[in-house]
């Protein structure tokens, strides 16, 4: 049973998506640290919600200044895989894209004669 005790508007959905993903062998325990911060976040931004949706989503997902893109890619994909659960017990969830985040991290910028190239391989 998980430790922390939710209070946002997905706290029971929240609580459900980690023993489920316990009782299936996961560990779980540094997806359900994010969780809760995911929790605060609600609570603190988006308390009435009654479904998680794109802007939702997106808003969480945002890079924050202080942080490295793997943490970024981190909370979108475990943010997708909630979405996921939630669409699969009748609960609207948006489902960010698998990927959706993945191009960026490898985008890089080469200066040449002047001209900015983009030489990402996804281009």
């Amino acid at each position: 049973m998980s430790k922390n005790i939710y209070r946002g508007p997905f706290k029971d959905n929240l609580q459900s998506y980690i023993e489920l993903k316990r009782a299936v062998g996961y560990k779980f325990d540094t997806e359900e640290s994010n969780l809760e911060r995911f929790d605060r976040f609600m609570l603190q931004k988006h308390p009435e919600a009654t479904a998680l949706t794109k802007e939702i989503v997106l808003d969480w997902c945002n890079k924050k200044t202080y942080e490295a893109r793997a943490n970024q890619l981190c909370r979108a994909s475990l943010i997708r895989q909630f979405g996921k659960y939630l669409d699969s017990i009748g609960i609207e969830a948006y489902v960010i894209p698998k990927g959706y985040y993945e191009s960026f991290l490898f985008r890089t910028k080469r200066f040449s004669s002047g001209l900015e190239q983009d030489i990402s391989p996804f281009a």
